[in-house]
């Protein structure tokens, strides 16, 4: 293995040509070798102990200098047996953790080779010349691409460099140690090969600071640069480190998080015991909560062991909060060809509404692949956020509805949970967000960000942090906008969350409302909506978005299929049936208010 040290001491840190230059394969021919070789020796002490047995008895002073001699002799071998056996074992360690560096490494030549760019022996990112689109949000748009590629490029390498390098150091050290004939031994006397226990896998990067998608993608090169034994082990005793890990596979985080799910539900249980024992009108409200984790933790399980309309994959699970957060994947989000992300909005809790998203996923994504034949669709319902509740429109402040602090500072969580599906792929997909009344206001704040997402649809927002698509990091003509007759949120929230979703320059305005008969308008003021509209595909109010058969909802599925071709537009007709004063909780089918 080459070394990139420096001085007579310690290995120091691999550079790129360095890694290129290993050859793990070599090291691995070693390891086979010493196995041979401890093999060899541990026949040997073995005939010694039968030559002693079969010997003839005799006693006296030459006996027992003979018997401590063939003593000396077999602790030899095993001392022996065992130093080569920790060797070929630290040789076997380093070899599979040296291929996951190259493999590490092999991921940013092929990034970049996607992107036609391409890396020097040193490492060094260089991006093609491109042509101009004469576009300047097309060309923004692609800079930051550009920006995301090196990101995950430089956090390969760093990665793949620190592994070798740290492989580097455990294995001088190994044999050092094997030099100086550290093994183990048995009751019997004979050394016996004993290899020392592997070092302990190392742990996720902490919090990193600076660049876009900088956690996510350290995140990814970490779980890279393991060898599959390592995985194992980190799986088996820290799933912690791994459940809630943006840039880690889905299966991978569905595994941990099954873990880490069953420890929330014993920690839940108890506290819900307690909370009995102790019952009184002074814990009532730690009553109400640990009965509404339990029953999120409950609703989480029962999804989980669903098997109607594909896979299910557990992203997320966190009790540790206000209230439980997960994330539910129906479907392969690492081999998926299409990834959706949901987040809902008010009110929105596990235990009360991740059945009823599951139910609908279900169908949503079976229209997707049908729209996509040969392709696979992946629907994720994240609610990784403490969703605002309607008490606290007037208990709190800082999580209140009307307020977009809770959007604002949970758009990162959205933004590195979409780069991180990427992150964790062998190939891109395409990622779309659909975001539904304050889901919409944080999925706006989250396109503020630059991250994987691909298109995004917003349904009853009440408003967004831009009023152009430019001044995100959206690509033009991603940003998709629906809103239904009767939905006075999505009609008059803008009042206090910035610009109204229909009022975003470069938006597409999809519609969600359709005519019995195309062409005749609607007569407000001389009949109910009802004698003109085709019920089945309009959606009314603010809730209606997702049911089956809805113009909207046909929308969403087109978006998500990568199919933008057949969206519906918002036209003429919808803009005349649909401009009247607010609902104001009354049927907007019925007959209309006096407010123009």
């Amino acid at each position: 293995m080459s070394s990139a040290g420096s001085g007579a001491g310690a290995p120091g840190m691999f550079t790129v040509a360095d890694l290129r230059a290993c050859r793990p394969e070599s090291l691995l021919a070693v390891g086979r070798r010493l196995e041979d070789r401890r093999r060899r020796v541990l026949g040997l002490a073995e005939l010694v102990l039968w030559r002693r047995s079969a010997a003839p008895r005799w006693s006296g002073a030459a006996s027992s200098a003979a018997a401590d001699r063939y003593g000396l002799v077999v602790a030899g071998l095993g001392r022996l047996a065992g130093s080569i056996a920790a060797t070929a074992h630290a040789v076997g360690h380093a070899a599979a953790r040296l291929q996951s560096a190259l493999d590490l490494l092999g991921r940013a030549d092929r990034r970049a080779a996607d992107e036609g760019a391409w890396l020097d022996g040193e490492g060094h990112l260089f991006l093609p010349v491109r042509a101009s689109l004469g576009d300047p949000a097309g060309e923004a748009h692609r800079a930051r691409l550009d920006e995301l590629l090196r990101a995950e490029v430089h956090a390969c390498l760093r990665q793949a460099r620190c592994a070798a390098s740290e492989t580097d150091e455990e294995l001088w050290r190994a044999l050092l140690c094997s030099a100086r004939g550290a093994t183990g031994s048995i009751g019997t006397g004979v050394q016996t090969p004993s290899p020392s226990a592997p070092p302990p896998p190392p742990p996720p990067p902490p919090a990193a600071a600076g660049g876009v998608g900088a956690q996510v993608f350290a995140s990814a090169a970490w779980w890279r640069s393991l060898t599959d034994e390592e995985r194992r082990r980190v799986l088996r005793e820290r799933p912690e480190w791994v459940g809630p890990r943006d840039g880690v596979p889905a299966a991978a985080r569905h595994e941990a998080n099954l873990a880490l799910l069953a420890r929330a539900e014993r920690v839940a249980s108890a506290r819900a015991r307690e909370a009995q024992r102790s019952a009184s009108p002074g814990n009532a409200a730690q009553r109400t909560r640990a009965a509404e984790h339990l029953a999120a933790l409950q609703a989480v399980r029962d999804v989980l062991g669903r098997g109607d309309g594909g896979p299910r994959r557990l992203l997320l699970v966190d009790a540790t909060g206000l209230d439980v957060k997960a994330v539910v994947a129906v479907g392969d989000v690492d081999r998926a060809d299409h990834v959706v992300t949901f987040v809902g909005g008010l009110s929105t809790m596990v235990g009360a509404d991740l059945r009823r998203y599951d139910d609908t996923f279900v169908w949503m994504r079976s229209e997707a692949r049908a729209l996509a034949p040969g392709e696979d669709v992946a629907v994720v319902t994240w609610m990784g956020y403490d969703a605002p509740q309607v008490h606290e429109i007037v208990s709190s402040v800082d999580r209140n509805v009307l307020n977009a602090k809770l959007a604002r500072d949970n758009a990162g969580a959205l933004a590195d949970f979409v780069t991180g599906v990427e992150a964790a792929r062998e190939r891109p997909a395409h990622q779309t967000v659909w975001a539904h009344s304050y889901g919409g206001t944080l999925a706006g704040f989250a396109s503020l960000r630059t991250s994987a997402v691909d298109d995004v649809a917003v349904f009853g927002a009440p408003g967004l942090p831009f009023s152009d698509v430019a001044r995100t990091t959206l690509k033009p003509g991603s940003l998709n906008v629906l809103g239904a007759v009767g939905d006075d949120v999505f009609g008059y929230g803008w009042m206090v969350h910035g610009t109204s979703p229909a009022d975003v320059t470069g938006a597409s305005r999809l519609s969600t409302f359709a005519l019995k008969q195309s062409g005749t308008g609607c007569n407000h003021w001389l009949h109910p909506r009802s004698d003109f509209v085709d019920r089945g595909r309009t959606s009314a109010g603010h809730s209606d978005y997702l049911r089956a058969g809805t113009d909207s909802a046909r929308n969403l599925v087109a978006i998500a299929a990568g199919r933008p071709d057949l969206r519906v537009f918002q036209g003429a007709d919808e803009r005349a049936c649909t401009t009247t004063g607010p609902s104001l909780g009354t049927d907007p089918m019925g007959w209309p208010r006096l407010v123009p």
